[in-house]
C-alpha cells in the first residue's frame, strides 16, 4: 500500500493533469492553438508526468541543431549559451533564460531566413524551459504577487482632494514637498520600486496639517477682490513705451490699448503684478483679457499665461492656460477660471504673428516701435475676480462636519462634543481607510480629542487631532493586500485607484459593504459608472503619461534654428491629442488595432497646420476625421511620441525603435554592451542616421539586437523631432550675428529620409504606412497582451512575472474574438484572478 504522501501527491498530480487536459481540449475545440503551441502543450503534459528535473537535457538537442552556430561564442552574438548555466536561482541566469524563451516563442530566433526548428526538438525544449521558469519564479516570490504599497504622489494628491473636498489647485500645492516618484521605466505604483524616506514622513505630516487648514475654514467669509486695469491708462506701460532702457520702446500706447509684437515683451511687461495686483488668498479666480489684432492681415492668437512673479519675465510665466484666435478687428475677450496662489501672476501674450525682416532693430531702446508695421496685438484690459467661494463655509466644512448644523458662518453643536467627534471620526475614517473602522479604532481616535476638550481646547482644534492622526496613519497611506483573496473593500480600492487614481466614493464603498462588488454583474456595472465619471480623466492622463512617457514632453527643448515652429501651443496640443485619443478608444470601446491605425485624431488649428490638415479653425481641440491616405492615424503617428523619442535636435531609430518594443509590444531590447558607445548626431546634414547605424551594426554583437530595434525606428524616421512629417532631414544653417549677439540661422534641406526596413521575421516595408500595417496584421495580440499587463501593473502594484503569463494570456484570449476591445479589456482584467488576488 502506498504511503499517504505518495497518494496525496498522485491525487494532486491527477487534479493538475485533469485541469490541464480540460483547458487543452477547450483550446483545441476553439482552434486557438497552432501546430507549435499544440506541440508545446502536449510536451508540457508529458513533462508533468515525469519526475521533476531541470531543462538542460531537453534543451541540448535544440541547442546542438539550431543555436550552436551563433550562440557558442561572442563573435556573432552577445549571448554565449555555453557560458550560461541552468541554475535559475541566480537572477541573471533566470533573466537570460526568460529572454531565450521569449525570442523562441515569438519566432525571432533563429532569425530569418534560417528555418524554424523541427517541432519534435523545439516543443520539448520550450515546455521544459517554461516549467522550470514557472517553478523558479513561484519559489522566489511565494504565493502573493503584490506587496504592501503606498499611495503614489499623484494618488495622494487626488485622494486628499476627494477625501477633504478640496479644490484641485490646493491639493496640488499640498504634495509639492513630497519627493517625486523614482523613474524606473515602469508604473510608479510598483511596490518593489517604491521607497519611503524621512522626507516622505515630513511631507505627510506637513500636508496633513495644511490640508486640514484648507478644509476646516471657519469664520467670516474671505474678501473677494475685483481688480481691473485699462492698459492704455497704465502709468508703467506709458513710461515703458518710450523709455530708453532694457525692455523699453517695444510697445506703443494707442487709443484704447497698448500694442505688443512679440511674446517675450508681452509676458515681461503686461503681467498682473506690474499693474498692481497681488494674490493674497489662494483660490479660484476668474481672469478676463480684452484685446484686438493690430496691423494684422491674418488671424493672430491671444494667449494667457500663468506663473511665478519674478524678474525672469517670460521664463517665470511658463503655464499656458488659455488661447483664442482673433479673426476680426473688433475687441475680443478671453476668459478662464484658474487657481492662483500668493506669488503667482497672469499675463496676456500673442502668437501666430509674423515678424518682419529686420524687426529687432525696432525693439531696441534707441528706436521706437511706432515705426514698426508688422503684425501684433493691442491689449485693452485685464480683469481678475476672486477668490471665488460659491458657498460659505466652504463645501469641505459642511461635508466633513457630519451631524453639525450651522448658524450663518458658525457650526452649532446639538449634542455632547465627544459624540459629535465620534460620529465625524467614524464617517471620515471609513472613507480615509477605505474600509469600516473597528470600534477599538474609533475609541482610540476619539480619545485623542477627549483630552484636548478636557483642556478647554475649541471643538475644531480638538477635532483636528484625530483627523490628523488618520491622515498620517499607515492605513491611509498604504493599500491593503493581505489574505488568500482580496475582500470586497480591497477590490473597491484597487478598482478606484485604477480608474480614478483615487479613493472609492460612497457608492463603491456601499457595494463593498454589501459584498455585491464580488459579483461580476455588479463589478461590470461599477466599472461602467466609473468610466462615465469625470474623474476617469485622471486615469486617461496618468496612463498616457506613464505608459507612453508623455510626462517627458518637456525633458528636451527643440533647437530653435532647426525647428522654429515649436511653441507652447503646439506642445500643449500635442499632449492633449494623445490624451483625448486614448480616452476615445476607451470610451467608445474600440479595438486596440485603432491604437496603431485610426481614421481620426484630435486637433485644433495649431496642430492641424502642423499635420497639414486643412479646414480646422480655432484653438479648441476636437475630433478630426482623417483622409484614407493620411499618415496621422494611431499613436505612433502622433507628434507627442516623436517629441519624447528625440533629443530636440536630431532623431535616431534606436530610441524610437525601443519605444515601440518596450511601450507598445512589451518586448524591450536588452541594454547595449558596456563597451559600445552611442551615436553622435550629425546636424550638418552630411550623413544620415541610417548610414551611421550601418557602421554601428557591422559589429555582429550589435547587429543581433538591432534586428529588432531598427525596423520600427527606421519606419518612424518619417517624422522629425517635433512630429512633422518629412521627406528630407533638416540641416543647421549658418549662425547670424546681430549687434554682437549670435542667433540660429535658417535651417537648410538635408539628405533624404529612408524609412524602409525589414522585420526580424523577414517582412519588408517601404515606409511608415507599410510598417503600421505589419504591426496590425502580425503583432496585434502582443500589443493587446502588453496593454492588459500595463493595466495589471498599474492597478496591483506588481509586475507581471513569468508565472503570471498563462493568466495574462487567458485575459487576452477572452476578448480576442471581439478583436481586443480596449474597454472590454479593462473589464477582463478586473474580472481576472491577477486583479482579485493579493
Amino acid at each position: 500500500m502506498s504511503s499517504f504522501s505518495d497518494r496525496t501527491s498522485c491525487h494532486a498530480l491527477g487534479l493538475k493533469l485533469s485541469t490541464f487536459a480540460t483547458s487543452l481540449l477547450n483550446l483545441i475545440s476553439l482552434r486557438k492553438l497552432d501546430r507549435v503551441r499544440l506541440g508545446l502543450a502536449v510536451a508540457l503534459m508529458i513533462l508533468l508526468l515525469s519526475p521533476a528535473r531541470g531543462f538542460e537535457d531537453e534543451f541540448k538537442p535544440l541547442f546542438n541543431s539550431t543555436c550552436i552556430a551563433c550562440h557558442s561564442n561572442k563573435l556573432l552574438s552577445q549571448l554565449n549559451l555555453l557560458e550560461v548555466d541552468y541554475d535559475l536561482s541566480k537572477p541573471e541566469t533566470y533573466r537570460t533564460w526568460v529572454r531565450v524563451f521569449d525570442r523562441l516563442e515569438r519566432g525571432e530566433m533563429p532569425p530569418a531566413p534560417m528555418p524554424t526548428p523541427d517541432a519534435t526538438i523545439l516543443d520539448p525544449a520550450m515546455a521544459a524551459i517554461k516549467q522550470s521558469l514557472i517553478k523558479s519564479n513561484l519559489a522566489k516570490r511565494g504565493k502573493q504577487r503584490a506587496v504592501l504599497r503606498r499611495l503614489t504622489r499623484l494618488e495622494y494628491q487626488y485622494t486628499i482632494q476627494d477625501l477633504l473636498h478640496l479644490d484641485a489647485g490646493i491639493a496640488e500645492q499640498l504634495v509639492a514637498p513630497l519627493p517625486a516618484e523614482a523613474d524606473t521605466g515602469l508604473f510608479d505604483t510598483v511596490a518593489a520600486n517604491q521607497g519611503i524616506s524621512a522626507m516622505h514622513v515630513r511631507g505627510y505630516l506637513a500636508a496633513a496639517q495644511e490640508a486640514l487648514d484648507a478644509a476646516l475654514q471657519i469664520g467670516p467669509r474671505p474678501e473677494t477682490v475685483h481688480f481691473k486695469t485699462e492698459y492704455a491708462k497704465s502709468q508703467y506701460l506709458t513710461f515703458m513705451s518710450s523709455a530708453e532702457i532694457l525692455g523699453g520702446g517695444v510697445t506703443e500706447v494707442v487709443s484704447n490699448g497698448v500694442t505688443s509684437f512679440f511674446d517675450t515683451a508681452s509676458t515681461y511687461l503686461f503681467h498682473s503684478a506690474s499693474e498692481g495686483f497681488n494674490v493674497v488668498e489662494p483660490g479660484q479666480y476668474d481672469v478676463t483679457v480684452e484685446a484686438f489684432p493690430y496691423q494684422a492681415n491674418s488671424p493672430v492668437t491671444l494667449t494667457l499665461y500663468k506663473g511665478q512673479n519674478g524678474s525672469a519675465g517670460a521664463a517665470a510665466l511658463s503655464d499656458l492656460i488659455a488661447s483664442v484666435d482673433l479673426t476680426t478687428p473688433d475687441v475680443s475677450q478671453l476668459s478662464v477660471r484658474t487657481f492662483m496662489r500668493p506669488g503667482q501672476v497672469v499675463s496676456p501674450s500673442l502668437a501666430d504673428h509674423q515678424l518682419q525682416e529686420g524687426a529687432f532693430k525696432y525693439f531696441a531702446p534707441e528706436h521706437n516701435v511706432k515705426d514698426y508695421t508688422g503684425e501684433g496685438i493691442a491689449f485693452k484690459s485685464l480683469s481678475i475676480y476672486g477668490p471665488i467661494h460659491v458657498t460659505w463655509p466652504p463645501n469641505s466644512v459642511r461635508k466633513l462636519l457630519v451631524g453639525i448644523e450651522f448658524d450663518g458662518d458658525e457650526p452649532v453643536l446639538t449634542k455632547d462634543p465627544q459624540e459629535h467627534i465620534a460620529e465625524i471620526v467614524e464617517s471620515f475614517g471609513n472613507r480615509a481607510f477605505r474600509r469600516p473602522l473597528t470600534e477599538h479604532e474609533i475609541h482610540e481616535y476619539v480619545s485623542i480629542a477627549k483630552e484636548a476638550l478636557e483642556n478647554d481646547r475649541s471643538f475644531i482644534d480638538a477635532l483636528r487631532l484625530p483627523l490628523n492622526a488618520i491622515l498620517t496613519s499607515p492605513s491611509f497611506l498604504f493599500l491593503r493586500t493581505e489574505g488568500e483573496r482580496l475582500d470586497s473593500y480591497a477590490i473597491a480600492s484597487r478598482l478606484s485607484y485604477l480608474l480614478w487614481r483615487s479613493m472609492p466614493d460612497d457608492e463603491l464603498l456601499a457595494r463593498a459593504k454589501d459584498e455585491t462588488l464580488l459579483k461580476i454583474a455588479e463589478l461590470t456595472k461599477q466599472i461602467e459608472r466609473m468610466l462615465a465619471d469625470d474623474k476617469s480623466e485622471r486615469f486617461f492622463k496618468d496612463f498616457v503619461g506613464q505608459a507612453y512617457r508623455l510626462y517627458e514632453m518637456h525633458a528636451t527643448t527643440p533647437d530653435a534654428g532647426l525647428y522654429p515652429e515649436w511653441d507652447d501651443r503646439l506642445s500643449q496640443a500635442m499632449r492633449t491629442e494623445s490624451e483625448m485619443f486614448f480616452a476615445e478608444l476607451i470610451n467608445e470601446n474600440l479595438s486596440i488595432r485603432h491604437l496603431i491605425d485610426a481614421d481620426f485624431t484630435f486637433a485644433n488649428r495649431r496642430l492641424a497646420e502642423h499635420y497639414q490638415i486643412e479646414g480646422i479653425a480655432g484653438q479648441d481641440m476636437r475630433k478630426v476625421a482623417l483622409p484614407d491616405d493620411h499618415e496621422r492615424g494611431g499613436l505612433l503617428a502622433q507628434a507627442a511620441i516623436h517629441k519624447i523619442t528625440a533629443n530636440g535636435t536630431t532623431t535616431s531609430p534606436v530610441p524610437r525603435g525601443n519605444f515601440v518594443l518596450t511601450n507598445l509590444l512589451g518586448q524591450p531590447a536588452p541594454p547595449p554592451p558596456p563597451n559600445v558607445s552611442g551615436l553622435e548626431p550629425d546636424t550638418r546634414g552630411t550623413t544620415t542616421i541610417r548610414e551611421q547605424l550601418g557602421a554601428h551594426r557591422s559589429n555582429p554583437v550589435c547587429a543581433s539586437c538591432h534586428l529588432s530595434i531598427d525596423p520600427p525606428g527606421f519606419a518612424m524616421e518619417s517624422f522629425d523631432p517635433i512630429g512633422g512629417f518629412r521627406s528630407h532631414y533638416r540641416a543647421s544653417g549658418e549662425k547670424v550675428v546681430v549687434d554682437g549677439e549670435t542667433f540660429p540661422g535658417q535651417y537648410t534641406q538635408g539628405l533624404p529620409v529612408d524609412a524602409s526596413g525589414i522585420t526580424p521575421e523577414g517582412d519588408q516595408f517601404s515606409g511608415y504606412a507599410e510598417y503600421i500595417k505589419l504591426l496590425n496584421d502580425k503583432k496585434l495580440k502582443y500589443i493587446a497582451r502588453h496593454f492588459a499587463s500595463q493595466l495589471i501593473v498599474l492597478s496591483t502594484g506588481a509586475e507581471v512575472q513569468f508565472a503570471d503569463r498563462d493568466e495574462l494570456n487567458a485575459i487576452v484570449s477572452s476578448v480576442a474574438h471581439e478583436d481586443y476591445p480596449m474597454r472590454g479589456m479593462i473589464h477582463a482584467v478586473a474580472q481576472s484572478d491577477l486583479f482579485r488576488r493579493p
